[in-house]
């Protein structure tokens, strides 16, 4: 038992001096820290305009299908006085039917928008991730932190990538 005890004392104090013999200038130099408000920076960007864009056109696309769609029935159910009830069954289901095939057509447009949408934000977040690592390596930052998670301190970089995203135009 005094055997191990000694080892393991022995072992504490081998890992100690280990410790304690690491080079003062590694430990007393701070780490450079840069901090980007990614907000502002898309705020800034034109990339987002385009985006924003986009996507008003989608939605736009979109109400205006089921607005076509709510006309059309309102129509046929106006009709439907002049009508046998035969008749307006059977025009009914032709309307329904070519509404369900334009709607079909329409959305797979919508979701190829979507889809390029999407691309357009992979490529936006793509783009400002490199000009943020340009903008570090430039500047000899370790790292990079999104400014709403620092409280104090850091070298802000943000107008710096805004500035580098606008030349990217």
């Amino acid at each position: 038992m005094k055997k191990q005890l000694y080892t393991l004392t022995a072992t504490l104090l081998i890992a100690a001096s280990a410790l304690l013999s690491t080079p003062a200038p590694a430990l007393a130099e701070d780490p450079r820290i840069g901090v980007v408000d990614t907000q502002q920076i898309l705020a800034n960007s034109s990339l987002l305009e385009e985006l924003k864009k986009a996507e008003q056109a989608l939605q736009g696309a979109e109400k205006q299908l089921y607005e076509s769609r709510n006309v059309k029935l309102k129509e046929l159910e106006k009709a439907r006085t002049m009508m046998k009830e035969e008749e307006f069954l059977k025009k009914k289901q032709q309307l329904e039917t070519s509404l369900m095939n334009e709607v079909k057509e329409a959305e797979k447009g919508l979701e190829k928008r979507k889809l390029d949408i999407q691309k357009m934000k992979v490529e936006l977040e793509k783009t400002v991730q490199s000009i943020v690592e340009a903008v570090a390596k430039k500047r000899k930052l370790e790292i990079v932190i999104n400014k709403q998670l620092v409280l104090y301190g850091g070298v802000d970089i943000t107008q710096e990538v805004v500035e580098e995203l606008k030349k990217k135009k």
